[in-house]
């Protein structure tokens, strides 16, 4: 049950940061209005997908990270009898 919740917990930021991007390049260009019309829409939706995709990228690879923080075994000895871990 735990586990489920951690999913769904990581998916709403997922969404709503979607959500906000879709309304950068989708909606705002509708209400664009002048001479450079074309080339402002272009930009706000090629900025909204980059931008989108640069935060998703940096989202989902700190949800899983590859690698963890290396620290001696020592000092992890030291960090659990501190915090009350394992009695030995």
């Amino acid at each position: 049950m735990a586990n489920g919740s951690a999913v769904g917990a990581a998916a709403i930021p997922v969404v709503v940061v979607t959500v906000f991007w879709v309304i950068v390049g989708a909606v705002v260009p509708c209400f664009i209005r002048g001479n450079n019309k074309r080339l402002i829409q272009t930009m706000l939706v090629l900025t909204a997908i980059c931008c989108w995709l640069f935060w998703l990228c940096a989202y989902l690879s700190q949800l899983n990270p590859l690698i963890g923080p290396m620290m001696p075994a020592e000092t992890l000895h030291d960090i659990m009898k501190e915090w009350g871990g394992r009695k030995e």
